[in-house]
């Protein structure tokens, strides 16, 4: 019997989150058991040709791949950023996809993949969390088939990179974060803080790019995409970092903190707000203030191994 963690992985597939899928399909410590896709990072259609693509480059097995929310469940989320490029995957210029998606909603695959499963399942939630609250409105008793959800979002100490306080994914849809987040599941929570540690130097995503390794040859070549818009001379591995730490928790700093997302505000909405007061300083009904573990810091060679090392080339690190 393999000892592989079976896992769901909800992303928005622009180029953070390919990273991620070449890390979570590459690595022998995961069970990919679907991947559904939600619009955030590119338009909901472009989101899943980008999945589709990138499983088609690196020859992955048949994974079911499900269509999800194309929208935030209030108001209109945030516009797709420029930094991912006109295909939202860093212009890489992939040949379209072979392989087609499920014909049922990613919400309704979700529940069926769950309800199926034997055991829990641990969810590695990349994107704005639409998908995942409309499963918990809709469906709540398949939370108990929910093992754990490492989600990358919000902000621990760091400013925010939608707006000053709020960072992309909570802020596209703060009250789907709030069913999420509020709603009393196990949560590991990977904020921006621990997504700037990991990167790779553009002389290392160059020599990924050069790779014999199809799945390094995209990351090399997304790395110096982002090279180029950021005139920057590395290139963060992002929300691959998120995935990297489910795969090797020891590598991750975690603490225990009661959080809300902020709804309201003209500049606030979208936050993630952590009381590091005292318990004895709080003055409000714990119930409201859910605890979630926060990934506040990790190692970052530890990463950047882990992560060279499972696109098979752990030769191009320069340390």
């Amino acid at each position: 019997m393999s000892s592989a963690l079976p896992v769901l992985l909800d992303v928005d597939t622009g180029g953070d989150d390919a990273l991620a899928l070449l890390l979570a399909m590459a690595s022998p410590a995961l069970d990919v058991r679907g991947i559904t896709c939600v619009e955030g990072n590119c338009p909901l259609e472009q989101v899943v040709v980008n999945t589709l693509t990138l499983l088609d480059a690196i020859g992955a097995p048949p994974v079911p791949v499900a269509v999800g929310m194309n929208g935030s469940i209030i108001d209109d989320g945030l516009p797709p950023p420029a930094l991912h490029g006109s295909d939202g995957m860093g212009d890489l210029g992939l040949p379209k996809p072979r392989r087609n998606a499920v014909d049922v909603h990613a919400v309704e695959f979700l529940r069926r993949t769950l309800a199926d499963a034997r055991e829990p399942l641990t969810m590695i939630c990349l994107a704005p969390l639409s998908n995942i609250a409309m499963l918990l409105r809709m469906y709540p008793q398949i939370a108990e088939k929910i093992a754990r959800l490492y989600v990358m979002g919000g902000t621990y100490a760091s400013p925010g990179n939608a707006t000053p306080a709020a960072e992309f994914n909570i802020r596209c849809d703060p009250e789907a974060a709030a069913i999420v987040l509020h709603g009393g599941l196990p949560v590991t929570l990977y904020p921006l803080d621990p997504f700037m540690q990991v990167w790779f130097t553009e002389s290392e995503a160059r020599a990924l790019a050069e790779s014999t390794s199809a799945s390094a040859r995209i990351a090399g070549g997304i790395g110096l995409h982002y090279c180029r818009f950021f005139g920057a001379e590395y290139s963060l591995i992002g929300d691959a970092g998120t995935v990297a730490a489910v795969i090797d928790p020891e590598g991750a700093t975690v603490e225990r903190w009661p959080m809300r997302v902020e709804l309201s505000g003209s500049e606030t909405r979208g936050a993630t707000v952590f009381d590091r007061r005292s318990a004895r300083q709080r003055d409000y009904d714990d119930a409201l203030w859910k605890g979630l573990d926060v990934v506040t810091e990790v190692d970052a060679p530890r990463y950047r191994r882990l992560m060279a090392s499972a696109l098979g080339a752990a030769h191009v690190l320069a340390e």
